[in-house]
């Protein structure tokens, strides 16, 4: 009787061994339950997932006239005529790119800087504008700088220095 048990016992132990070891020897170990069910995105059916909005750019609430430091060295004249209305960007007294969308033209601004090569100020066609229009920018005793834009043109810059 005790030879029987004995077989017995090693009988259920083979049977187990190729159960649980002779699936793993063929490469198969059976279903994973952590990666057979789908994935959860963490948010019930009736709960609106959560949106994302950039971040909006650090801007004055109005253009400096002059550096935060002081009084600023240079005069700096920005200046667009023409017709209609414009979206204007230009760098104020304090070096920050200020953005103004359907400007009404003319639209002139004076401010004092301290760096005479950080004047840039950018006239693109908005609302409809029929007209042609144009820049013009004046540091200091430097010649002014001028940018013309036709009926068919969308932009006009005008730089600190002339751009060969």
């Amino acid at each position: 009787m005790g030879i029987v048990v004995a077989v017995v016992v090693v009988l259920v132990l083979v049977v187990c061994a190729c159960f649980c070891g002779g699936g793993r020897l063929l490469g198969s170990s059976g279903p994973d339950t952590a990666t057979a069910e789908p994935y959860d995105n963490g948010y019930y059916d009736d709960e609106p997932e959560p949106s994302w909005s950039p971040p909006q750019p650090l801007q004055p609430p109005a253009p400096a006239t002059a550096p935060a430091d002081g009084p600023g060295r240079y005069p700096v004249t920005y200046e667009v005529t023409g017709t209609g209305s414009v979206d204007l960007q230009f760098y104020d007294g304090d070096g920050y790119f200020i953005r103004q969308d359907k400007v009404r033209l003319p639209w002139r601004m004076t401010l004092r800087v301290d760096d005479p090569n950080r004047v840039l100020v950018s006239a693109t066609r908005s609302g409809g504008n029929p007209g042609g229009f144009r820049c013009t920018t004046t540091v200091g005793t430097r010649p002014p700088v001028t940018d013309v834009a036709g009926p068919d043109d969308w932009q006009v810059q005008c730089h600190a220095n002339r751009v060969r």
